[in-house]
């Protein structure tokens, strides 16, 4: 009889020192192929580096109580940035028991999937899509991105053409979300800076090479010498091909697009772009940002370029997951149950200091604030790793303008840089 009290009474002991520990599941859409089939480097990074980030909260029992996020192979989806039955397969994830779903790292199938969690209530963070339209916390409650909204980028490309003294150019953008978005950014920028645009073409996603050749013929034809480009990667690569194969990438001319070609691009469309200026996060040099390129050369087995499109995928990547991170642990702190519906408005009051700066939200929008930003201008082919270079050749500031080292400049038709 006393042994079964002082058993009883060790087991009371032991299940009040004891915490039910809770893993959260989490669902992600993710780039590692584009639509056509090739791989896509800075999606497969993003992948890379929100799995990173998963094992360290965890490794580090970020969330105490023993607690974990998880995101198991089957709740992972190649998506392949591409909008038709993006819905669907966020549907598929959302029907699973997960908290939250991650990547959407492209405009045009984040609209889809932010109209798909508001049906069902559930957050949507997103490393990349950055369409105006998705500001709108109105449209998409449940929709919040780590990266600022399109128009905070596409303007620079034009205040880099007033720069160079350009006076007319031929613009080029894709009838998407995030195309029309840029369009009107473009078309207001060109007013202020009293900037021509004297041939224009929209044209959907994945239109073929032909039809996107005949439009480079008739720039050539008119003599246009400045070309800017608001697109996805591999619409923004056929121009490219499209401005080898015609010639202009040539002395006098100058090529702007908002999207940063990968490292292992074809060759053709490396040449057509050399010398292109492209805006992209810039990312600032600290501990943080240097351990996580180090935990992510030995995930990958190899060097990382910290100036490569794929590394800053990778690096915002880290800090979306990151932001669920932070959201969970301030909700475990006050004792608030941690669910699809309570999760949405912890997202958006995080503030940390993650590797690509501080990340902290508007409390009006879906944006994050305030992020730091660059433009890079393709050197071309690096010989010695036999991928593209991208330079650093200014950075915006706090007024709207840009800060230009015109010493790194490469323009196109050179072959080295321009004094």
């Amino acid at each position: 009889m006393i042994n079964n009290k002082i058993l009883y009474l060790f087991l009371l002991l032991f299940t009040a020192s004891t915490t039910w520990s809770e893993t959260f599941e989490i669902g992600g859409l993710y780039t590692y192929h584009y639509h056509d089939g090739r791989y896509a480097d800075w999606g497969d990074y993003a992948r890379v580096s929100a799995l990173m980030a998963i094992e360290d909260i965890n490794k580090n029992n970020f969330l105490g109580d023993s607690d974990q996020l998880n995101m198991s192979p089957e709740n992972l989806i190649d998506y392949h940035c591409w909008p038709s039955n993006a819905a669907v397969m966020a549907e598929t994830l959302i029907k699973k028991n997960i908290l939250i779903l991650t990547g959407t790292d492209c405009s045009s199938p984040a609209v889809e999937i932010a109209k798909v969690a508001s049906e069902y209530k559930i957050p949507v963070i997103s490393n990349g899509a950055n369409a105006s339209s998705l500001s709108s916390k109105e449209n998409y409650p449940w929709f919040i991105r780590v990266v600022t909204p399109s128009e905070e980028y596409d303007r620079y490309l034009i205040e880099l053409a007033a720069h160079f003294k350009v006076k007319e150019i031929a613009y080029f953008y894709t009838t998407d979300a995030w195309g029309l978005g840029a369009k009107k950014v473009v078309h207001e920028s060109v007013k202020k800076k009293n900037i021509i645009i004297k041939k224009e073409f929209g044209f959907e996603r994945d239109t073929n090479q032909t039809m996107i050749n005949k439009y480079m013929q008739e720039v050539k034809e008119a003599n246009i010498k400045h070309i800017v480009v608001t697109g996805p990667t591999p619409d923004t690569a056929r121009v490219f091909r499209a401005i080898g194969e015609y010639g202009l990438n040539k002395k006098g001319n100058t090529i702007y697009a908002t999207e940063m070609i990968s490292a292992d691009e074809a060759l053709d469309v490396v040449k057509g772009s050399k010398g292109y200026f492209a805006p992209m996060t810039l990312l600032l040099k600290t501990k943080q940002l240097d351990k996580f390129k180090q935990s992510l050369e030995k995930k990958l087995g190899k060097d990382v370029d910290v100036n490569s499109k794929a590394f800053f995928y990778g690096a915002l990547s880290y800090d979306h997951i990151m932001t669920i991170g932070h959201a969970i642990k301030i909700m475990k702190d006050n004792d608030i149950e941690v669910s699809r519906k309570n999760l949405m408005p912890y997202l958006r009051n995080v503030d940390f200091q993650g590797v690509t700066g501080r990340v902290y939200f508007s409390k009006i929008t879906n944006d994050r604030i305030n992020m730091p930003l660059q433009i890079v201008n393709s050197h071309g082919l690096d010989k010695l790793t036999g991928t593209v270079k991208f330079e650093s050749i200014a950075t915006a500031t706090s007024d709207g303008g840009l800060i230009i080292d015109n010493s790194k400049i490469l323009l196109p038709g050179y072959n080295s840089l321009v004094k």
